[in-house]
């Protein structure tokens, strides 16, 4: 017998002895087992997951060999598509003309009869030339008033707004309450010109600050003022922690209205809304606090009385908008067979 065979059934032999020396050679070996088990086991993983990753890379969704559908546009199915929209766009246009024509609205400018009793009260009266029925809702309207410039927009602190910190970056150029024009606080309060705006910024300097109280027939109406800002923005704007030092509170309705930016030069602001019909031949008398000049942009100030649909107030704009888009498709079905048959007809010619 060869001396490896010896040597091997003597190892084998102690392994399987009771000999308390031997057994503990071998339980000081386990940790050595373990630690090469647990390699394999990573190695078995990665091969797992690389197993996997083939897989994903060799499926239908990554080789972008899914069943699909193309579909192959056709003269009919052109003229089917451009006549079903026409269809629907003339409907469109007409039923938002119909509501619309039901709105009734009265615009009447001010600031030419208020002129000269600027931050005073100016007494506007006109006598009502149509019904309108209630609720009624109260518009301000600035003519050439562009407040989607973008200088503009940026001229605010968003952080300000919410409440969370006393900052004035991005309120480029009116940081302070010196350029804002103000000297007193919310609370009764003096102050500081160099100390920093709240709010501060373009947008809150040139806050809309008339105000208005109605009367029909010499009775008071009672205009109600609460919610008249989206619930969003009223979520978003809270309570700043410093009133002591702020000229204006941040969570006031009108406040809120006039922080929402209009996209058009002329923008039309909620003021309120009247709970009532106002009917035709009534004399409504309107006592003005005019405080806001517009004659530094050559502008103009109306206010605006309007019930609305459930399509909005009123405008026209957007159904005649969708008939236009309407009779378009529906001239675009007619010529396509026309321009179809005269191809057809060279085709044959050639």
């Amino acid at each position: 017998m060869k001396k490896n065979e010896l040597s091997n059934q003597y190892s084998h032999r102690i392994g399987n002895s009771q000999d308390p020396v031997s057994n503990k050679n071998l339980q000081s070996d386990q940790p050595k087992l373990k630690k090469i088990r647990t390699r394999t086991t990573i190695v078995e993983q990665r091969q797992d997951e690389d197993l996997v990753y083939e897989k994903i890379k060799d499926s239908r969704f990554k080789q972008q060999m899914l069943p699909a559908w193309r579909p192959v546009p056709t003269i009919l199915s052109l003229i089917l598509v451009f006549a079903i929209a026409g269809i629907i766009f003339i409907i469109l246009g007409i039923v938002l003309l119909v509501y619309s024509s039901k709105v009734k609205s009265v615009e009447y400018r001010y600031d030419d009869e208020c002129l000269e009793k600027l931050n005073g009260i100016c007494y506007f009266n006109r006598t009502l030339d149509k019904n309108i029925d209630g609720p009624v809702f109260v518009y301000y309207q600035l003519d050439g008033f562009f407040q989607n410039s973008r200088r503009y927009l940026n001229s605010k602190n968003s952080e300000q707004l919410r409440g969370e910190k006393d900052s004035t970056d991005d309120c480029d150029p009116v940081k302070i309450n010196e350029r804002v024009g103000v000297t007193t606080s919310i609370n009764g309060n003096t102050l500081d010109p160099r100390a920093n705006a709240i709010p501060c910024g373009l947008m809150a300097k040139t806050f809309f600050n008339d105000t208005y109280n109605f009367s029909i027939n010499n009775e008071t109406i009672e205009v109600n003022e609460k919610n008249i800002s989206f619930a969003k923005d009223r979520d978003l704007y809270k309570k700043n922690p410093y009133p002591d030092r702020q000229w204006h509170d941040l969570t006031d309705e009108h406040f809120l209205v006039w922080m929402r930016p209009s996209g058009m030069p002329n923008p039309r602001k909620l003021w309120g809304k009247i709970d009532r019909d106002l009917k035709e031949g009534e004399e409504i008398k309107i006592a003005i606090r005019n405080n806001y000049n517009v004659s530094a942009y050559k502008g103009k100030k109306k206010i605006v009385l309007s019930n609305a649909t459930v399509f909005g107030g009123k405008n026209k704009f957007l159904g005649i908008s969708y008939l236009v888009v309407g009779i378009l498709s529906i001239i675009c079905a007619i010529l396509f067979p026309i321009g179809y048959k005269f191809q057809l007809e060279k085709e044959k010619n050639l």
